[in-house]
C-alpha cells in the first residue's frame, strides 16, 4: 500500500464530480431497503477544490489508469503543493523523468506527462 499526504492542504476542500458519466449505480447492502442507494450518479473525474490556495486537485481515469493532475489557477502557485509518500522503500527519478517509487513487489510510476 502506498499512501499520499498533502503537507498542509486545506482540510476544508470542497470535493465534487465532474464529467457525468452515463448510466446509474444502485447499492442494495443488506435486507433492509432503508440501507439501499439508488440512482446514484458516477463521474468521470472527482475534483477537490482549493486544496492549496489556487490550486485544485483533480482525479480522473486514463486507459485503465487512474491519474491526478493540480490544476494552478493564474494566481496560484505550484510551490505550495507539498506531499508525503509512505509505503515505498525508494523514491528516483527516472530519464523521462517520471518519479518511481520502489515497492516491495515490483514499481509504481507516476508520470511527469
Amino acid at each position: 500500500m502506498v499512501r499520499l499526504d498533502l503537507i498542509g492542504a486545506n482540510p476544508g476542500s470542497t470535493i465534487g464530480g465532474e464529467d457525468e458519466l452515463p448510466g446509474k449505480t444502485n447499492y442494495f447492502t443488506g435486507n433492509d431497503p432503508q440501507g439501499w442507494h439508488t440512482n446514484i450518479p458516477t463521474y468521470g473525474k472527482v475534483r477537490y477544490k482549493s486544496v492549496y490556495p489556487g490550486v485544485d486537485l483533480v482525479y480522473y481515469g486514463n486507459e485503465q489508469h487512474l491519474e491526478f493532475d493540480f490544476v494552478v489557477a493564474a494566481r496560484g502557485d505550484l510551490r505550495a503543493v507539498k506531499f508525503r509518500v509512505a509505503g515505498a522503500d525508494r523514491l528516483s527519478l527516472n530519464d523521462q523523468g517520471d518519479l518511481v517509487l520502489a515497492l516491495r513487489k515490483g514499481n509504481l510510476s507516476f508520470s511527469s506527462r
